[in-house]
């Protein structure tokens, strides 16, 4: 049984091993809590302990597993940040130089809206190509870096790709800039993972993923058809 969507993108590896390392810390730290709260229950039965006892928590010897819990939640949070940074900076802080298409995706509502640059092969001119219909597909070659621009044009709504591991909120009056590189050919589903009004569960568009020649073709009858 696969626990996480398909993988299609370079990066979704790293994602994925993060989410384990989470996993493993916020597990121990759920069984040392069952453990910590079953125990007393145990030790301190009515039929060993028949008299309550008022504790205030105040003593050195309680203090102590406070501070304690605290240092071993510190230590893990720090070290989580530490092993993480690799993959945050490599996704978040820059986009490659080697980039082989820049569009931009806006979201509005019900539907999300491709812009590809025209036959400048410049983003945001005036011969860029606009793609506004419902369920439509943004087409991008594999194994190239891809820049996206993410926008809204109403309310809050959230770009999201299981498959590439991509997922960024669109803004009003802001753009996000980021990237990802598709592994594998197909269509993946490119969802709003924001509710954003009455219709969010039919915000339902697709990115297909394909050869360089297949892309060009799919170019060339798009700027044809402008």
């Amino acid at each position: 049984m696969e626990i996480f969507p398909e993988s299609a993108s370079s990066y979704s590896s790293d994602i994925d091993n993060l989410f384990w390392l989470i996993m493993v810390f916020v597990g121990i730290a759920f069984v040392a809590s069952l453990i910590i709260l079953i125990y007393p229950l145990i030790k301190n039965h009515h039929s060993k302990v028949p008299r309550a006892e008022y504790i205030t928590g105040n003593q050195k010897k309680h203090l102590k597993w406070i501070v304690i819990g605290m240092v071993l939640m510190a230590i893990s949070d720090f070290a989580i940040l530490f092993i993480e940074h690799g993959t945050w900076a490599k996704t978040q802080e820059h986009v490659p130089d080697d980039v082989e298409l820049h569009v931009s995706v806006i979201g509005k509502q019900w539907n999300w809206v491709f812009i590809y640059p025209g036959p400048d092969k410049k983003l945001n001119t005036a011969d860029d190509v606009v793609v506004d219909q419902l369920n439509s597909e943004l087409h991008i070659p594999i194994n190239k870096n891809i820049k996206v621009d993410i926008k809204a044009r109403d309310v809050v709504h959230s770009m999201f790709v299981p498959a590439f591991r991509f997922k960024y909120d669109a803004i009003p009056g802001r753009t996000v800039t980021r990237w990802f590189r598709a592994t594998k050919e197909g269509k993946y589903d490119l969802s709003c993972a924001e509710i954003c009004g009455v219709l969010h569960s039919n915000m339902r568009n697709f990115i297909v993923v394909e050869s360089q020649e297949q892309y060009e073709e799919f170019l060339s009858n798009l700027y044809q058809s402008q």
